[in-house]
C-alpha cells in the first residue's frame, strides 16, 4: 500500500470504517454501516493507519461543530439576557437564564486563565 505522510493510505473498506464511525454512535453500528465485521472493525481500530485517519476526520467534525456554536453563542446570550430582564417572565424562566448567564461567565473566566497560565507555561519552557 502507498504510504501518505506518516499514515498508510487505507483500503475502500477501511475508509468505509471511518467514515461510518464518524456518525454512527456505536462500532457496532459502525462496523454494519460500513458492511464489515464487528471483529474486522475492532481489529481495524488496533490500525495505527485507521486510528489517525479517524483523531483527523473526528478533528475536522469538531472544528465545524465548534465553528457553528460560535457562530450561535452570541444569540443564545441574547435570548437569555431577554428572558432573564424579562418582568413578564416566570421567575423560575427568570432566575434559569440568570443562572445560565453566570455560569457561562464563571467558565469563560476559567478558561481564559487556564489559557493564559498555559501561554506562561509555554513561554517558560522555550526559554529552558
Amino acid at each position: 500500500m502507498a504510504q501518505s505522510g506518516t499514515h498508510r493510505e487505507l483500503n475502500p473498506r477501511q475508509r468505509r470504517f471511518v467514515s461510518a464511525l464518524v456518525s454512527c454512535p456505536t462500532v457496532r453500528d459502525a462496523a454494519a454501516a460500513a458492511k464489515i465485521g464487528e471483529r474486522t472493525a475492532w481489529r481495524y481500530l488496533q490500525d495505527p493507519a485507521v486510528s489517525g485517519a479517524l483523531a483527523e476526520r473526528q478533528t475536522a467534525v469538531l472544528g465545524h461543530v465548534s465553528r457553528r456554536l460560535a457562530t450561535e453563542m452570541g444569540a443564545a446570550m441574547d435570548v437569555l439576557c431577554q428572558t432573564m430582564r424579562d418582568e413578564g417572565a416566570s421567575d423560575g424562566a427568570r432566575v434559569s437564564a440568570a443562572r445560565a448567564v453566570l455560569d457561562s461567565g464563571l467558565r469563560l473566566a476559567e478558561l481564559v486563565t487556564l489559557a493564559e497560565r498555559v501561554a506562561a507555561l509555554e513561554e517558560k519552557m522555550g526559554e529552558s
